[in-house]
């Protein structure tokens, strides 16, 4: 990923690493850690949605 891209994708996160940091000064190991944690994060958020989800039938029509 470009350097670029990581504070893009930085700013669109709801962390608060923007308030109370310079993402530009950030160097680009820094920016790795924090773009590595904000994936784990989003993963760790996503199995316990989907830990969470209702099995249903299997459905299927006939259009």
């Amino acid at each position: 990923m470009s350097r670029s891209y990581k504070i893009a994708l930085i700013l669109k996160s709801k962390s608060s690493l923007p308030v109370y940091r310079d993402l530009a000064q950030l160097s680009d190991r820094e920016l790795d850690e924090q773009v590595q944690a904000m994936i784990r994060r989003m993963r760790a958020n996503e199995s316990s949605v989907i830990a969470r989800m209702v099995l249903r039938q299997p459905t299927f029509s006939l259009n």
